[in-house]
Parts: structure tokens; C-alpha cells; sequence
């Protein structure tokens, strides 16, 4: 996966969050928000690499097996190593869907900071906070802002809320590309004709948009210095 346009984004915000930690540096809520939004770029970074090792190994592995069975030849072993492939990758799956999650709530209260003695009328939570009306009428502008470059996050819930309450499974289908996709059984995301979506693009456009979203409210801040 290329990082640079997340790794730019991340670092707008970066600036911004230090130079209010900078000026409040004995506040110890400030400190540890800023000290969960730096942790979020290197974690995510090893949870996106270990699937895109593990979907590689994946797929060559199925591919050895498939072949094997063509051959009508006993593909235990290999078998048992799908099996470990597809667990590792549901997990970290899992994970990225997790820890984002976490990374939205903390950009959610990151957006609280710029209100200063009001933002205690606002959620901590960013599906809470693109709802909020105490938001738009603190800023109406930056609230239907916020939503429309938030316009994703409905369909990243409702994966999150399936992989983490087992509402459904990743089996080994692949994409017309030759990609592994998201074959998720019992998904309510999927409707009409089946589709399967590749995993690692989904992943990409997800950070993609996220990166985005981070730009604009760093922006945000820059462009309101007096707004409280």
C-alpha cells in the first residue's frame, strides 16, 4: 500500500495537536489525546502489513492446494495451513476495523477541543458527532463538512459490526483480478447480486478516506484560531 497521502494528512494533524498540547503542557487530557492519535499511525501500519503478507501467503497457498486437488493428491498439511492463514487474517481483519474505530472516536474528541468551555455539549463518539446538533450550531459550516467527507463511515460500521459480532465470515473467493475479496455469509451489506470486494482495495479506499477526513479538520483548526 503507497502511504503517502495518509502519512501528509497525518502529519497536518500532528502539527496541529502538538502546538495545543505545546500551550497546555500540563494538561493531562490533552496529553493523552494527543498521545492516541500518535500511536494510531504505527499500529495501523503493522496491522495493514500483516494482511497484506498474510493474504499474499494466502492466496499462493490456496493456489498450491486447488492444484493439488486437481491432481487427486492428499492436500492435508497445506490445508491445515489455509485454515491458519484464513484465522490470522480474520483476526487482523478484525483488528483494523477495531482500531479504527477507536482512531475516529479520538478525531471526534480532538474536534471537541476547538470549543473549548462548550465542548462538553459534544460527543466523544464520531457516529455521535456527525448527528450532533449542538455542532451545527456551533459551526454549520464545519458540521456538513465533516458529514459529506464522512460519507463512507455508515458502510464501515456496518463491516465493523458484522466481523466483530461474527455476523459473518471471509471465505477464500477471489476477485475478477485475481484478488481475495470479502465473501462475508449473512452479510447485510450485500443485497441483490453477490459481489465480492477486494480486501486490500477496501482497506486502501477506507484509509484513503480517513486521511481525507483528517485533512479537513486539521484544516479546520488552522482557519479557526479565534473560534472557542
Amino acid at each position: 500500500m503507497d502511504w503517502n497521502h495518509f502519512d501528509e494528512c497525518y502529519q497536518e494533524m500532528k502539527i496541529v495537536l502538538r502546538d495545543i498540547v505545546s500551550k497546555n503542557g500540563k494538561n493531562r487530557y490533552k496529553l493523552e489525546l494527543y498521545g492516541h492519535y500518535l500511536d494510531y499511525r504505527d499500529e495501523i501500519k503493522i496491522i495493514v502489513g500483516r494482511i497484506e503478507t498474510e493474504t499474499q501467503d494466502f492466496m499462493a497457498l490456496n493456489t498450491k492446494v486447488d492444484k493439488m486437488i486437481q491432481e487427486n493428491l492428499e492436500p492435508d498439511n497445506e490445508f491445515i495451513g489455509i485454515l491458519r492463514h484464513l484465522d490470522m487474517l480474520r483476526l487482523d481483519i478484525k483488528s483494523f476495523f477495531i482500531f479504527t474505530r477507536i482512531f475516529l472516536d479520538t478525531l471526534a474528541r480532538i474536534v471537541r477541543l476547538r470549543f473549548d468551555k462548550r465542548s462538553s455539549e459534544l460527543p466523544d463518539s464520531m457516529v455521535d458527532l456527525l448527528e450532533n446538533k449542538t455542532l451545527v450550531e456551533l459551526d454549520p459550516e464545519f458540521a456538513k463538512g465533516l458529514k459529506n467527507r464522512m460519507f463512507w463511515m455508515d458502510t464501515f460500521v456496518e463491516r465493523r459490526v458484522e466481523f466483530e459480532h461474527y455476523l459473518g465470515s471471509i471465505n477464500s473467493t477471489t476477485t475478477k483480478d485475481g484478488k481475495l475479496g470479502f465473501d462475508i455469509l449473512g452479510s447485510k451489506i450485500l443485497s441483490g447480486t453477490h459481489r465480492v470486494e477486494s480486501i486490500a482495495s477496501y482497506i486502501e479506499s477506507v484509509l484513503s478516506n480517513l486521511a481525507d477526513s483528517i485533512s479537513y479538520i486539521s484544516n479546520w483548526f488552522c482557519s479557526r484560531q479565534g473560534l472557542h
